[in-house]
């Protein structure tokens, strides 16, 4: 859950299908369940989001700006959940589905943490490039270099020519590297 990048709005809407779920949990906990008032014009705007979100992750193909791939589980679950609710309401005779109270306790118990995790990665600002790598590319080419002589060096065929067509990519890459540097 480590991907949370702090989208604007991220926390926001996060809170607003927090509030949603208890607000469905207290309903259907209640002496007579029954589906909260307005909960189609509550839910609509957040399966909206909730479907675009799905929508980045399936075009990223599992990289996200915002989400963890596990979170992405959390939100097909909670658009499951209210498109569900939703339209049981629209219905001629609306009731509470079953196990809503669990189910949406369950989702709004990982809303919190996800909301959480906004919260903590926007109180530690943005990580510069420059200090999440503290060595420089020439300095990691010439260490996978020395890497890679040794690992050479306790092979069982260090003269094979994989070696050197290793090293001669080494060089290319290294050489085009500073290149690109002047």
């Amino acid at each position: 859950m480590d991907n949370w990048n702090s989208q604007p709005g991220d926390i926001e809407w996060v809170d607003q299908i927090y509030q949603l779920l208890l607000e469905i949990a207290r309903s259907s906990l209640s002496d007579i369940p029954r589906i909260p008032e307005n909960i189609t014009l509550k839910s609509l705007p957040l399966i909206q989001k909730l479907q675009s979100v799905q929508q980045r992750q399936q075009g990223q193909a599992l990289k996200s700006d915002s989400f963890s791939v596990n979170d992405f589980g959390w939100v097909a679950q909670v658009r499951q959940l209210l498109e569900e609710l939703t339209g049981e309401s629209l219905s001629e005779r609306p009731k509470m589905p079953e196990n809503m109270a669990g189910r949406a306790l369950n989702l709004a118990d990982r809303a919190q943490t996800i909301k959480e995790t906004i919260e903590e990665k926007a109180a530690r600002g943005p990580i510069d490039e420059d200090e999440s790598s503290s060595e420089s590319p020439d300095a990691l080419l010439d260490l996978l270099h020395q890497s890679l002589k040794t690992q050479r060096a306790k092979s069982y065929n260090p003269d094979a020519p994989q070696w050197q067509q290793i090293f001669t990519l080494l060089d290319v890459v290294q050489s085009t590297y500073k290149q690109i540097q002047r």
